[in-house]
């Protein structure tokens, strides 16, 4: 069985202004809501789907190219100001680009991505996550593990383990190998403007500033004192790193 999709919202249909937000794997839509709620407060309506494979949503195939196919409801007829994924969500967003139109200006913020993973730590992340779904840990020991996050992130990261199928963490990081992202970065429309925000090194080092330099184009931005999670402990500095972007669009 394939579910129907499903997503967040935040703010007023009518709003001039949309933005899409894409979680990361074993999370689920509702991770975003302060950052949401952000967004709403400078005008934007905000969209954020619950992937295939997660909020009870179940599919065979998880090669990005299906995810990417899978957000096509919430991507037909519309034109985001605002592109933000984390982690796997970001690395979605990048499967995305050939299906958003490149004559509209975008912002596209991409927190902690996975650019590129080997084999071994393909098969590592496989069985992390497996883990995390099997034994599920209660909010209260999110909280105790992660003192910046509030008490609705920590019902929200359990909620989304908890609606995260093990077939979806097996196929995603099974299914999409070689893993590596870093073409997307090489033709990117003049009108849209990419930042990747990216954690503490001394602390998580998925993806650095120096794995982005290569690329002068796209802007690298590190937190300090951030882990993977930075939507959850900093979602200030999400908001304020994306709505700079988004004032640049003005620029083009």
């Amino acid at each position: 069985m394939i579910s129907v999709p499903s997503a967040a919202t935040w703010g007023p249909p009518t709003a001039t202004k949309h933005a899409l937000l894409i979680h990361g794997l074993t999370s689920s839509s509702h991770t975003w809501h302060r950052v949401a709620a952000s967004l709403v407060a400078e005008g934007y309506f905000v969209t954020a789907p619950n992937l295939v494979g997660h909020g009870s949503r179940i599919s065979p195939d998880y090669h990005f190219s299906s995810i990417a196919q899978d957000l096509h409801p919430y991507i037909e007829g519309r034109h985001y100001a605002l592109v933000i994924g984390h982690s796997l969500g970001a690395a979605t967003a990048l499967s995305l680009f050939p299906h958003l139109p490149v004559s509209h200006p975008t912002a596209i913020l991409l927190v902690d991505p996975p650019m590129q993973q080997g084999p071994e730590k393909l098969d590592f992340l496989d069985e992390m996550f497996t883990d995390i779904c099997v034994n599920i840990k209660s909010s209260e020991a999110y909280g105790i593990e992660n003192p910046l996050w509030t008490r609705e992130d920590n019902i929200y990261r359990e909620l989304g383990t908890r609606l995260c199928s093990v077939d979806a963490v097996h196929g995603i990081l099974r299914q999409n190998r070689p893993w590596c992202f870093f073409d997307s970065f090489n033709a990117v429309p003049d009108k849209w403007k990419i930042t990747v925000v990216v954690a503490d090194p001394a602390i998580n080092k998925l993806c650095t500033v120096e794995d982005i330099s290569p690329y002068p184009h796209i802007r690298a931005v590190m937190v300090p004192g951030a882990g993977h999670w930075i939507q959850s402990e900093f979602p200030e500095i999400i908001v304020e790193e994306a709505l700079k972007r988004v004032a640049e669009l003005d620029t083009v």
